[in-house]
């Protein structure tokens, strides 16, 4: 390959550029631009200089500007390895990390000497995944630099993530022996966890019979003794040999006999999990004998003997009434995987009951507070309310200052969809332990589902840290990543501007049917019907807005999740961790399946597609008559309108002090990400909801939201062949789920079949193909 090579500056100029590229790196920024511009005004096209100051202009002027000069700099020589350089430097600094990695192979590709630059591309290329060029980058970077140990693990994990298993278990072998003699005692840790990197690989290769041999060899060096004997433990079982792995896990019994899944595992070992349930039960007697302290031999009998065994009532009074008579509070917790057979739980339930009419009085008071505590969960669970209001109104009537009733009292009302008594309820039990995070963090959770966002801010404001002049703690909250009551706070405005919305349907046909009078202020002056209906429309505004910016709150707080790994590229390897780091990679290529994301995506669709229906019910407005009559923009009318006007912005400058979420927020209602939203063209709120939809498609395949939303957004841009693609996903995930299997495809099917066939613009053979596909995968809900 020939090297392109641009020619360097004139002497001069060289140093005046060096001295700048110096200051900039210890971060003097203002000096080194103006010694950019010094070089620019006798050499405009200098593209070093240029490049310089864009990399300059990201940290002290606009962003717009900074890239412009970035690429004037490349434009002029794109050959140039010190403006590739500062071009990868400048992308990694905007997060645009496919252009990064683009330019700095370019600088390695036209002659740069400095190597650091393969590091950085690697770092790069891991953080894109292109695993591919990864290996290639990390074996230049080791032949470059092989003193170092990072970087043999480096490309150890490159050749791993690669599936080339062999190569990265010879690199790793290689450099134990060629330490083997040099390694201090400092050094051991990071020894130990690269040797047990080594034998996971030939783990996740199938050689567990060579793992298994390298593990016994190389026990003597490895630190963590607990993975040692996991390890063994599950190569030996796969291998066959039950027996001596019956016996490891014993051992791991004797470190942690709270570990449910040790049981499991032994059970597997000495195959009895196949055998009757007398025989299992005679060992778990045995354990429970031998580890009389701990929770799973007891419980664990619950789980696979019978209602009708004649041993599980006896197994249950001792396992639920000796903690009652305890006192633990996590009973109910503890035995409620047993409810998932309505038998065993009839058992329990008579067990209690009679257990409360028969021994509790003659018991200490304590135990009679927490049978109740039981009674109350037991019958929320069966969505018994009567029975559970009971029981838990006694027991506070019995002990009325203990928190953990008033937990279970809110949650009561919650079910009986009193909001407002759950959060008042659980906020008395906050107000018992002041200094308890755990009931604070309740009590704001109610308030927020009772659509009480100020309480609910002020209220977890007690457990943050707040600046001078804050009057809550809402921007410690964003800074803090507290997802969960961003969430539940974005949840909560998007009810409030739901109810809003209601109200206003309400009012219109009220006056349409002219069964509304118009109200009276206290001066004696009559509101308007139009000054009512942009007080409405103003709330709804304001709250979509706050909606909105909440969601995208917890966005970005996910785009930093998966943008903090680029510090764990080379800490790891540097800190000799490479077991956590790959399971950090692979954590990271799912972070978008989690929960709390997919909440996120389901509250913005509702509002995205809201704003899409309205643009579209405008749109063919529009088209009939040409004007935008019944659109929910504020009508004017004169004083009374200025009047509540002022009103409305009175109310904006008090709520922008309780909702900001940054320091000098530049949107803090949300109204610039609103209006955006509303202003975009017709079909473009579909693509930014699908690009944020997209990552789902891939880390969320078994989750049932993912198919439906991309059924629905399939359906809106037309790809209707995609749309039944994402039934079928839809309907191999609820299979399960026989009922709202049925009612759920049933109607997708029947509408993306009437809404290809009604559309003018759809390609007649693909509605062919669809009504085809459609027809032959569900034939019991397709009808012709």
């Amino acid at each position: 390959m020939v090297v392109r090579r641009t020619p360097v500056l004139s002497s001069k100029e060289d140093t005046a550029f060096r001295e700048a590229l110096s200051l900039y790196d210890s971060k003097q920024y203002k000096k080194a631009l103006k010694l950019v511009e010094q070089t620019l005004k006798k050499s405009p096209n200098h593209a070093e200089s240029l490049a310089l100051k864009g990399c300059i202009n990201h940290f002290v002027s606009t962003k717009a500007e900074a890239d412009l000069y970035v690429r004037k700099g490349l434009a002029r020589a794109p050959g140039n390895h010190l403006v590739n350089h500062l071009a990868g430097i400048y992308f990694r600094n905007v997060e645009d990390y496919a252009e990064a990695a683009k330019w700095y192979k370019a600088a390695i590709d036209n002659g740069s000497q400095n190597k650091q630059i393969l590091r950085d591309l690697a770092t790069m290329q891991v953080h894109n995944r292109d695993y591919k060029n990864l290996k290639d980058s990390r074996q230049s970077f080791l032949e470059e630099q092989p003193g170092f140990r990072a970087n043999w693990t480096g490309n150890a994990v490159a050749q791993h993530l690669n599936k080339n298993y062999s190569g990265a278990i010879s690199t790793l072998s290689k450099i134990e022996g060629l330490i083997k003699e040099h390694l201090s005692a400092s050094d051991m840790v990071e020894h130990s966890e690269c040797l047990l990197y080594k034998n996971s690989i030939m783990s996740e290769a199938g050689d567990f019979e060579k793992a298994l041999k390298c593990l016994n060899h190389d026990e003597p060096d490895i630190k963590d003794k607990l993975s040692v004997l996991e390890y063994r433990a599950r190569y030996l079982l796969l291998l066959g040999e039950k027996k001596e792995a019956a016996l490891v896990y014993r051992r791991l019994l004797q470190r942690n006999p709270d570990n449910s899944s040790y049981y499991t595992l032994l059970e597997v070992a000495m195959e009895t999990s196949e055998m009757s349930v007398d025989i299992r039960l005679k060992l778990y007697e045995k354990l429970a004998r031998f580890y009389p302290r701990s929770d799973p031999p007891k419980f664990l009998p619950l789980t696979f003997l019978p209602a009708s065994h004649p041993e599980f009532l006896n197994k249950a009074k001792e396992y639920v009434l000796s903690q009652l008579q305890r006192g633990i509070p996590a009973t109910f917790v503890n035995i409620k995987p047993v409810y998932k057979d309505k038998a065993k739980m009839k058992v329990i339930e008579e067990l209690v009951l009679k257990f409360y009419k028969e021994e509790v009085s003659k018991l200490i008071p304590t135990v009679t507070v927490w049978t109740r505590y039981f009674l109350a969960q037991h019958y929320l669970y069966l969505n018994d309310l009567t029975n559970a209001t009971k029981y838990i109104d006694q027991a506070l009537e019995h002990s009325p200052t203990l928190v953990e009733l008033y937990i279970v009292k809110a949650r009561i009302l919650k079910h009986l969809g009193q909001f407002e008594q759950a959060a008042e309820a659980m906020n008395e039990g906050r107000e018992l332990d002041l200094q308890d995070r755990f009931i604070n963090s309740k009590a704001t959770k109610y308030y927020f589902r009772a659509n009480k966002v100020d309480k609910a801010i002020d209220t977890i404001s007690l457990f943050t840290k707040l600046e001078d002049g804050a009057v809550n703690g809402c921007k410690d909250l964003h800074l803090m990543q507290v997802n969960w009551v961003l969430i539940e706070s974005a949840e909560a405005y998007s009810r409030l501007y739901h109810e809003f919305e209601a109200k206003l349907r309400e009012y219109r046909a009220s006056v349409s049917a002219g069964s509304t009078t118009e109200p009276v202020e206290e001066d004696g002056d009559e509101i308007s019907v139009e000054s009512i209906e942009n007080e409405l429309i103003e709330n709804i505004e304001l709250y979509k807005g706050l909606a909105l910016k909440r969601y995208h709150a917890v966005i970005k707080v996910f785009d930093i999740f998966y943008n903090d790994q680029l510090d764990f590229h080379s800490y790891c390897l540097r800190r000799g961790t490479p077991r956590d780091y790959v399971e950090t990679l692979k954590w990271e290529d799912n972070i978008h399946g989690t929960p709390i994301y997919s909440r996120v995506l389901k509250g913005l669709s509702q509002i995205y597609l809201e704003i899409y229906e309205e643009q579209e019910a405008s749109k063919k407005l529009k088209n009939e008559s040409g004007d935008l009559a019944g659109s929910n923009k504020p009508k004017k009318n004169g004083k009374k309108q200025k009047k509540a006007k002022a009103q409305v912005m009175k109310k904006k400058e008090e709520l922008v002090a309780k909702v900001a979420s940054v320091a000098d927020d530049q949107d803090p209602l949300g109204s610039n990400l609103l209006s955006g939203l509303i202003t975009n063209s017709h079909g473009k709120v579909l693509d930014n909801l699908f690009e944020l939809f997209k990552p789902l498609l891939t880390e969320a395949k078994s989750n049932k939201l993912t198919w439906e939303l991309a059924y629905e957004l399939y359906l809106r841009q037309g790809k209707y062949i995609l749309a039944m693609q994402a039934i079928k996903s839809l309907n191999s995930i609820l299979t399960k789920y026989k009922d709202i299997q049925v009612e759920e495809i049933n109607t997708m099917v029947n509408k993306l079949a009437s809404t290809a066939r009604s559309d003018p613009d759809a390609n007649a053979a693909i509605v062919k193909v669809v009504e085809k596909g459609l027809s032959t995968s569900f034939p019991e809900y397709f009808t012709v």
